[in-house]
């Protein structure tokens, strides 16, 4: 909304420069986005709150200035309206009418335009004049918050019936050229043969007014919120009185609208009423009361009002307030039926009235507090080895758009094509619940990268959503959740392993940096995570360097994938110099009771240790040779670890492997110990020599 200075210091005394009644508005939750203009023609540009329709007006905004300042709200000039019998036959069908008011206006001598002072109404609001009859009613909106309508009294034939819409109707809407499909169900203003409105939306180009309008029937009703918000949706038409309507208008200010427009209209002599106003509708105040404990409001905002000073606030914001067996029975005015519906929403109030920045600042009592659960403990642990290795915490969100499909290179037969979907996505960049983590990792490398900062390493605990396979032809169990979620931690690194010095000793956060990663996480949370050959059907797989990938391994079970990004997926991205690692895995693993080693003192005595040399080619892992070694070692072969490579002329790479022996009692003959490293050898060259591998 649009709301100008001198226009608002019409409805109550607004004292301060533009800069401090920004301030003021945004205290008192009316968010002000820029200032347009200065001094007294101040246009200030609004935010609102979705709750809070009443404040879609001069006046609701006014109402909030007089009560943080102790004022009073001064209305515009209202005609004195006669009730009568409709001037045009009128039938309200539907409970989604609450009230409904219909006055009959006659072409007058004066000019078809409001005067200067609504005038100004219009240019603040940035809306173009459209000759009286459509002025008065925006300006009755911008002015009071009910939205009218004015119809060309001659177009409408027959009776003027408020119903919903019948299968198969149609509309041409106010501005456009094609008639347009109104779904079943929608309340609509109708005659015996058209639709004339979209009841709180829009009205239809057959009952328009124009300069050449000799009769105009001023409507000004009340409607369901949720059935204009649901046609406004559907027909994917927004108007300044649908975001009124669906926010939940004053059903008592129907009149008032009309009394409004009336006056705007009869003041000049564009237009004067030719009948009594019609009022139909069942709708009847429910008089909402609460039960309001004045002494508790001061206790939980640590305040000291009183009973009379929160009755006082509470009558300045339109409450109707009287003393009830020590407490206070608390009216809710018809303009905040829809979002006060108890004593929390009225102690709201109260404090926006004194300003939140003027509460006392005070601890709430608690009882003494309690110890981490295991779970909470297991995860500080990981955040701390994940913190000491360089690493920050980042929150990412839960949603992204269909553009992942493009950036990652996924396709419709992708097992990651299937997502949950948003309904009426407001941004369409949010229209899907994600169901993987990469995308935003590698998104956090880039957006630093075009920033300048080329060492990263993030991290975030998160979860995914995947949708849930219904039986075949079946309609979705109401009972069953849409999607399953999946908790995960992951990592991504980038650039230097660790902030470079002087004596820079860092090296590139590779594939190698994120393995001691996990094996920190590993050795921290007793839990024996290792790596295997990576899984070419895990949904990441594609997505990651083919020879730079692996699969996550606890107790047989593949729980994570570790590898370096694809080097298509980082040009997609637009990544120039990163080369990130990305790490990820199942969360309930991760904060699973784990075993922790006890710790055993080492030998006095070293271990005995050899070397062996094989020449491995192309396409065969150095970290299964590895496990082979292991299987065909005694017990006693403590670690095994790799000491060397480098290319030899073929294609293949010469790997050696340090075999390292226990010694504890120093018994252990060197005899024995080659013995054990021949068998390995043999069982090695038995099993992979028909695939080259051979000895050195």
């Amino acid at each position: 909304m649009r709301a100008a200075l001198d226009v608002l210091r019409r409805f109550t005394d607004v004292a301060g420069s533009p800069r401090d009644i920004r301030h003021l508005l945004d205290d008192l939750g009316i968010e002000v986005k820029r200032i347009e203009g200065d001094g007294d023609r101040s246009v200030f540009v609004l935010e609102l709150l979705a709750n809070r329709g009443d404040h879609h007006c001069y006046e609701g905004i006014a109402r909030e200035v007089a009560a943080r300042r102790s004022g009073t709200v001064r209305w515009p000039k209202l005609a004195t309206l006669d009730q009568g019998a409709s001037p045009i036959p009128l039938v309200v069908e539907s409970d989604l009418c609450l009230v409904y008011t219909a006055t009959l206006l006659e072409r007058g001598s004066g000019p078809d335009a409001v005067d200067a002072a609504a005038a100004r109404v219009l240019e603040a609001a940035d809306t173009r004049a459209l000759g009286a009859a459509v002025d008065a009613t925006n300006v009755a909106n911008f002015e009071i918050g009910q939205p009218t309508h004015a119809f060309d009294a001659d177009t409408i034939e027959g009776t003027l019936t408020i119903r919903t819409a019948r299968k198969g109707e149609s509309a041409r809407l106010l501005f456009t050229t094609e008639r347009v499909a109104v779904p079943e169900g929608t309340l609509v203003i109708a005659d015996d043969r058209k639709i004339l409105a979209i009841a709180g939306v829009i009205g239809c180009e057959e009952s328009k007014t124009s300069p050449a309008t000799k009769r105009l029937l001023l409507e000004s009703a009340t409607f369901d919120p949720v059935a204009v918000r649901k046609a406004s949706r559907a027909l994917h038409t927004s108007t300044d009185s649908s975001a009124r309507f669906e926010r939940g208008a004053d059903p008592e200010r129907a009149l008032t609208g009309a009394a409004r427009v009336v006056e705007l209209l009869e003041a000049r002599g564009a237009f004067r009423r030719a009948g009594p106003t019609a009022v139909a509708g069942t709708w009847r105040n429910p008089n909402r009361t609460l039960d309001v404990d004045a002494a508790g409001v001061d206790r939980f905002l640590h305040t000291a009002l009183g009973a009379d000073g929160v009755a006082a606030i509470l009558a300045r914001y339109g409450y109707g307030v009287r003393p009830r067996a020590g407490h206070l029975a608390v009216t809710v005015p018809t303009w905040r039926l829809w979002d006060v519906a108890e004593t929390a929403d009225v102690i709201e109030d109260v404090a926006r009235a004194v300003g939140y920045d003027a509460l006392p600042t005070a601890l709430p009592t608690v009882g003494a507090g309690s110890l981490p659960s295991p779970e909470e403990a297991r995860r500080a642990r990981a955040d701390d080895v994940l913190v000491g290795l360089g690493f920050q915490e980042i929150c990412t969100d839960g949603f992204y758009g269909r553009h992942v499909f493009e950036l990652l290179g996924i396709d419709d037969r992708h097992p990651l094509a299937r997502h949950v979907r948003t309904t009426n996505a407001v941004d369409k960049a949010n229209a899907l619940l994600k169901n993987n983590a990469l995308h935003q990792a590698i998104e956090a490398v880039a957006t630093n990268e075009r920033r300048r900062v080329n060492d990263l390493s993030v991290f975030e605990w998160t979860r995914t959503f995947h949708p849930i396979d219904h039986p075949e032809g079946g309609a979705p169990d109401p009972a069953r959740p849409p999607c399953s979620e999946r908790r995960l931690l992951w990592a991504i690194t980038s650039g230097r392993d660790r902030p470079r010095k002087w004596d820079d000793r860092s090296r590139p956060a590779d594939v190698a940096f994120m393995k001691g990663v996990l094996e920190e996480l590993s050795v921290e949370l007793g839990q024996p995570f290792a790596l295997d050959t990576a899984d070419a059907t895990h949904p990441l797989a594609d997505f990651l360097h083919p020879g730079r990938r692996a699969a996550i391994v606890l107790d047989g079970v593949r729980v994570g994938v570790l590898g370096e990004v694809h080097p298509a997926v980082a040009r997609r991205y637009k990544l120039r110099a990163a080369r990130p690692c990305y790490l990820e895995i199942d969360a309930s693993v991760v904060l699973a009771e784990g075993t922790r080693p006890p710790f055993v003192a080492p030998s006095d005595l070293q271990p005995v240790v050899r070397s062996v040399a094989l020449a491995v080619p192309a396409g065969i892992e150095a970290g299964t040779i590895g496990a082979a070694i292991r299987k065909a070692s005694p017990p006693w072969l403590e670690h095994i670890e790799i000491v060397d490579v480098f290319q030899l002329p073929d294609r293949a790479q010469s790997v050696t492997f340090e075999l390292s022996y226990e010694n504890v009692e120093g018994g252990r003959a060197a005899e024995q110990v080659n013995e054990a490293v021949e068998a390995a050898m043999a069982a090695v060259l038995a099993a992979y020599g028909p695939r080259n591998v051979v000895r050195r």
